[in-house]
């Protein structure tokens, strides 16, 4: 019974340690970014490029793209889950050495055409060069 349990420990710490990240595996994705505009997926080589989607039910106007990485020019998305890709450029770059992992802080601003709102989303984007 007590070999059981200090096995049940072993692999708890063990499990604990992997998500944190000590063993430099990293499974990275994408989070936040819970309202009218949702970043579907990415691709990450030097530059990042974020698959965007309106999921607001209404067109958007004036997204802008903002933080580790910047979009340099504000786009509209039309109504009915229009997509865009957006090629952002980070600073400092990305690293275009396959494997290496990296993470960004992003902030989407964007205007609803319907009520005129402005809004705010934030969100991190990570993983693994490709």
């Amino acid at each position: 019974m007590t070999y059981g349990w200090a096995i049940l420990i072993v692999i708890i710490v063990g499990i604990v340690l992997w998500q944190s990240g000590v063993f430099g595996v990293q499974s990275g994705g994408i989070s936040g970014f819970q309202g009218g505009v949702a970043v579907t997926d990415y691709t990450a080589s030097g530059n990042l490029t974020l698959y965007v989607q309106n999921v607001a039910g209404e067109p958007l106007r004036d997204i802008n793209v903002s933080g580790d990485c910047d979009a340099g020019a504000t786009f509209s998305l039309g109504i009915g889950r229009d997509k865009n890709d957006v090629d952002l450029v980070c600073t400092p770059a990305l690293s275009t050495t396959s494997g290496d992992s990296f993470s960004v802080d992003l902030t989407i601003t964007y205007t609803t055409t319907v009520s005129g709102l402005t809004k705010t989303e934030t969100g991190t984007i990570s993983g693994a060069i490709s």
